[in-house]
């Protein structure tokens, strides 16, 4: 567990806890990892959890199929992110989402009960803990409800620009690289790929982006 502290301290859980007392808390909190090979599922929908998830190594993709097998990607996971938390937290019986590998990665899960309960060490780490998991949630909210107005844009043009110029607002550049092949952007946007790669031209043609594969600059 100690090769991944200097990930976990990355990680908004452990915002205001310092590397040295970081390896204590684990083992306070019953911190346990796992290890994922590409494409192996990490969390199935239908499934109960009760540990919420920290990806220290690779990456991940949160997922949702409905009625009739199309996917929307909801998020896609990278390294300190952490995961489950809310489906946790609200004692769902049966999560509705699938997390997928999509590299092969390491996860430290960590008891919901032992982040949110009293410590039988008197830990005084615990309300720092509380206070983050309550900002990742609300933070976490606050993304999707962005999602859901790019969902919103009518065509896929404005579902584009909308995201590419949310994208670029989060990260203070004009150029940036997204998390996203051609394909999962698709997904994430709930378009037809086909249609997309067809709008991402027009916009590079009219002089209103530039793009090489996931990398982008907004003109």
């Amino acid at each position: 567990m100690k090769n991944n502290i200097k990930t976990l301290i990355k990680s908004p859980l452990f915002q205001g806890i310092s590397q040295q007392d970081i390896e204590s808390v684990l083992k306070c909190l019953g911190a346990t990892e796992k290890k994922y090979k590409k494409n192996e599922v990490i969390l199935l929908a239908g499934k109960k959890v009760d540990s919420v998830g920290v990806l220290v190594e690779g990456n991940a993709q949160i997922t949702r199929d409905d009625a009739e097998g199309n996917r929307t990607i909801l998020s896609e996971l990278e390294k300190a992110d952490l995961f489950a938390e809310a489906y946790v937290a609200a004692s769902y019986a049966e999560i509705p989402v699938t997390v997928i590998a999509t590299s092969d990665c390491r996860i430290v899960w960590i008891p919901f009960t032992r982040i949110v309960g009293t410590c039988t060490s008197s830990c005084e780490f615990h309300r720092i803990l509380i206070q983050n998991m309550m900002r990742v949630i609300a933070i976490k909210n606050i993304f999707m409800n962005e999602k859901m107005r790019i969902l919103s844009c009518k065509t896929t043009k404005e579902k584009l620009m909308t995201y590419l110029n949310d994208y670029s607002e989060r990260v203070g550049k004009n150029k940036f690289k997204i998390p996203f092949s051609r394909s999962e952007l698709a997904d994430f946007l709930g378009v037809d790929r086909s249609a997309m790669s067809r709008e991402l031209s027009k916009l590079r043609d009219a002089g209103y982006i530039r793009y090489n594969k996931n990398e982008f600059e907004l003109l």
